[in-house]
């Protein structure tokens, strides 16, 4: 029973992952696939929007690395 009740849990966040992923690529591109960015960040080539990138991008990573720490520990309390 704990096996179907992991494999339905591992099927459950593979489809929220997938859905958030698709969603989050609508939102931030148009239609051709276009990233949608304001325009004085599109023309900007500055260090400081660089860092800007840099750290959401860290941010979101720790944010991933957070959520499979979490998932390993409820796994290896079940």
């Amino acid at each position: 029973m704990a096996t179907v009740q992991r494999i339905g849990l591992g099927l459950v966040g593979a489809a929220t992952t997938m859905i958030v992923r698709r969603l989050t690529r609508r939102t931030m591109h148009t239609q051709t696939g276009r990233p949608k960015l304001p325009r004085s960040l599109r023309m900007s080539n500055s260090v400081g929007t660089m860092l800007v990138v840099a750290g959401t991008a860290g941010a979101l990573l720790a944010l991933g690395d957070l959520l499979q720490e979490q998932r390993r520990h409820v796994a290896q309390r079940a």
